[in-house]
């Protein structure tokens, strides 16, 4: 942990040094200010990723064939990322991280007590409450805090009394003393996604971003703070919408929507797709530059940005980018276009290659963290072993499809087709099964299928359910999940996917109208038929959803409107998913996707 001291909203208190409770500003409050040099490193969106993972980069390594080639890479990784902040941590040093758990089988297993003990190794400065931080629930979070030796920060987040958060220590933001000068890091959460898109409830008051920040930052001006920094999980467009919007604020870190930003030009080079500049530069309401950045996702790598701040607080210069923290051990494509391992000389050029590079970075991996992770991954690697069936094609989980037409190859989510078709299977009283496609968050790779690979697909703590609805709800509930997937809030995971129902979809086209020729399977004969608007169905989906959750209103109205339509199994969201290859498959195979019974019978996009 840095030995910074760090004051919050109702106080002041130590960590190295001790400050009097209560206190306002600073022991320099008289000194005058100086400008001064700090070094933020930062991460987001690591979803409960803490190895490596294999990555192809481009490099031209190759001196007899200069050009880039595919040479696969041992990626990121919280012990090399450990190794790294080590390494570049001093007295003006800030480690931040904007949130996110959930998505490995890490947390499948360990609901969180990983990533938390992870943080406390590594020294977080602060930690920003992501949307998937809620996924377990409020008293959940709340256990799972009382492990943070971290400051945890949420400036619009605000449990009430009738919340298991309610006194759980979420600031509003930290103030740091760096060489005498005080920087502040304010937290700010996205609200629509968090109520949208998590099991947080009513218990929890939220206030608009963009106004909460202001009034922190107004906050810490009392408090003679005049370096202040975001920690946002907010989305890189909605972290520039607050630059614009906001004055005084000098940096935003942020999280969230995993996008890529690069300045140096290698990113592309090696075939990394890149969203913007690293950092984004937006002006202000009164033209005064703000320096948006991210680090991508999944402990990938670690974003490092140099700061200097003049005597008055504003930044003369804000440098950076993300490294790519790689292993030792490479791998290359021979001639028969398999991956080998590298031979001596082609290791050196690719050392070389990585030497010549500002964005990546061979890294060994910290010991300690290697050593705290140890006992967790092989109760995880034990688990992981049984094997469920085998795969026969990949069903990949493209969340929003691409245009087909009737009889052509079919795109989208088919891992999300075969989750609805497990739901269905499950529950006999169900007629119909739909599935948000970001519920499903890994593809099913041809081959064996273990648990380890359910619980990765389907790592959320939901339960399967059923509401009973009529086939005029089913048609509204469809469509306001196709327009919340494509609205402002860019949440692509409400698209959704069924079983015994499949639809035309318009990409595009007026809200409540993109899902059209709805159609039916009777799950006694088998035979397709139109939708009855009038007739009632019961619907199973998930526990998620069912609350009118990502845009799934419907859902939620009719359970309120009458609670006896609704049914919750108690079973497990990954349950259906294992019990379908071990009982319901034949040979326990899952077959390839068969286009007749897929839930999306052509997709167009609408033309404006």
């Amino acid at each position: 942990m840095s030995q910074f001291k760090r004051v919050t909203a109702l106080g002041c208190l130590s960590l190295g040094a001790l400050l009097v409770a209560g206190c306002g500003g600073s022991d320099n409050d008289s000194q005058d200010s100086k400008a001064i040099d700090i070094t933020l490193l930062h991460t987001n969106d690591h979803h409960s990723y803490f190895e490596g993972q294999t990555y192809d980069l481009a490099l031209d390594y190759d001196a007899s064939q200069p050009g880039a080639e595919p040479v696969r890479v041992d990626l990121g990784g919280f012990p090399r990322i450990a190794t790294a902040i080590e390494d570049y941590r001093d007295d003006h040093t800030l480690v931040l991280n904007s949130g996110e758990l959930n998505g490995t089988l890490y947390f499948s297993l360990f609901k969180g007590e990983v990533d938390f003990k992870v943080f406390n190794s590594i020294g977080l400065d602060a930690y920003e409450l992501g949307n998937h931080e809620f996924d377990e629930g409020e008293a959940h979070l709340a256990e799972l805090m009382t492990l943070a030796d971290f400051p945890i920060i949420g400036g619009n987040v605000h449990p009430t009394t009738d919340s298991p958060l309610y006194g759980s220590n979420i600031e509003p933001y930290v103030i740091k003393e760096i060489d005498g000068e005080l920087v502040g890091i304010i937290g700010v959460l996205k609200v629509e996604k968090t109520r949208e898109s998590s099991l947080v409830t009513d218990a929890v008051a939220f206030d608009d971003e963009i106004e909460s920040v202001r009034a922190h930052i107004n906050e810490l001006k009392g408090k003679s703070v005049n370096k202040i920094i975001v920690l946002s999980h907010l989305g890189y467009e909605f972290d520039q919408v607050l630059a614009a919007n906001v004055r005084d604020l000098d940096v935003i870190i942020g999280g969230d929507t995993h996008d890529v930003l690069d300045a140096t030009g290698e990113f592309e080079g090696m075939g990394i797709d890149v969203d913007g500049s690293y950092p984004t530069v937006v002006n202000n309401p009164d033209g005064e530059p703000v320096y948006i950045a991210q680090a991508w996702e999944y402990a990938k790598g670690l974003g490092r940005m140099n700061i200097s701040f003049d005597a008055d607080g504003r930044v003369t210069t804000a440098t950076g980018h993300v490294e790519l923290l790689v292993g030792d051990r490479f791998q290359i494509r021979d001639d028969n276009d398999d991956w080998v391992e590298a031979s001596s000389e082609q290791q050196a050029g690719i050392t070389s290659a990585i030497d010549n590079l500002t964005t990546v970075r061979q890294v060994a991996e910290a010991e300690d963290v290697l050593a705290l992770i140890a006992p967790y991954k092989a109760e995880l690697e034990a688990y992981k072993q049984e094997s469920l069936g085998t795969v026969l094609a990949p069903m990949p989980f493209t969340r929003i499809p691409s245009d087909f037409a009737p009889g052509e190859q079919p795109s989208g989510s088919y891992a999300a087709q075969v989750v609805a078709e497990a739901f269905l299977s499950y529950l006999p009283k169900a007629d119909v099964a739909i599935q948000n496609a970001g519920g499903v968050r890994a593809a099913l790779d041809d081959g064996n299928f273990t648990v380890a690979d359910a619980y990765t697909i389907l790592p959320f703590s939901n339960t399967v359910v059923t509401i009973d609805m009529t086939g005029a709800q089913i048609v509204k509930v469809l469509n306001e999940a196709l327009d919340y997937a494509q609205g402002i809030s860019a949440s692509t995971g409400a698209f959704p996917y069924s079983a015994n129902l499949r639809y035309d979809v318009v990409l595009g086209a007026e809200a409540g109208t993109g899902i059209r020729n709805v159609e039916v399977k009777d799950k006694t004969s088998g035979t397709w038929s139109p939708i009855d608007a009038t007739a009632t169905y019961s619907v199973a989906t998930n526990s998620f959803t069912a609350l009118g959750k990502d845009g799934y209103v419907t859902f939620g109205e009719v359970r309120a409107a009458n609670p006896d339509t609704f049914e919750d199994s108690d079973v497990a969201y990954a349950v259906p998913l294992l019990e379908y290859f071990r009982d319901e498959l034949a040979d326990n195979t899952l077959p390839p996707l068969d286009p007749a019974n897929y839930s999306l019978k052509s997709v167009t996009t609408a033309q404006p």
